[in-house]
């Protein structure tokens, strides 16, 4: 299986490519939605707007703000594309059954487990799933809490 490798704060992430539908430079975005706090904006994609969820939160950091160097991954979602705001794109690499799989914390982030590759070249490789970020990206903030009211 093929992943294309991902560089998010010094950590390194992997995505199936299968998944994956482009990769582009970060580009001014739109404003997102308020109800969806994952979400840092929309991107115009050849005409199509894409939400975009930025890779922050893989290790439980609040959205930061979009720099021109950076990379955003166009994704194949349940429904349609998105788009995932990484450091870098690096390059694909290849994982073989005969790899070991293991389940590892992300750094500053213990209360996420992912499975990870061991890689020589790599490191540890964090795998994503598209499906876990698609959810991720339209989870939508909690509703305000009703006050009670006094029984009288």
């Amino acid at each position: 299986m093929e992943f294309l490798v991902l560089e998010v704060d010094h950590a390194r992430f992997g995505i199936p490519t299968a998944d994956v539908h482009e990769v582009v430079r970060a580009v001014s975005l739109g404003d997102a939605p308020a109800q969806f706090p994952n979400m840092i904006g929309m991107l115009n994609f050849r005409g199509q707007v894409l939400g975009v969820l930025d890779s922050a939160f893989l290790q439980g950091r609040s959205n930061r703000e979009l720099a021109p160097h950076e990379h955003l991954i166009i994704l194949q979602g349940e429904r349609q594309l998105f788009a995932l705001r990484v450091d870098q794109a690096i390059e694909i690499m290849t994982w073989t059954d005969g790899q070991e799989r293991t389940d590892t914390p992300v750094p500053d982030s213990a209360e996420n487990r992912w499975h990870a590759i061991g890689h020589p070249r790599f490191g540890i490789v964090f795998l994503l799933e598209t499906a876990t970020l698609w959810s991720e990206l339209h989870h939508k903030q909690s509703e305000q809490p009703t006050q009670e009211v006094e029984a009288r």
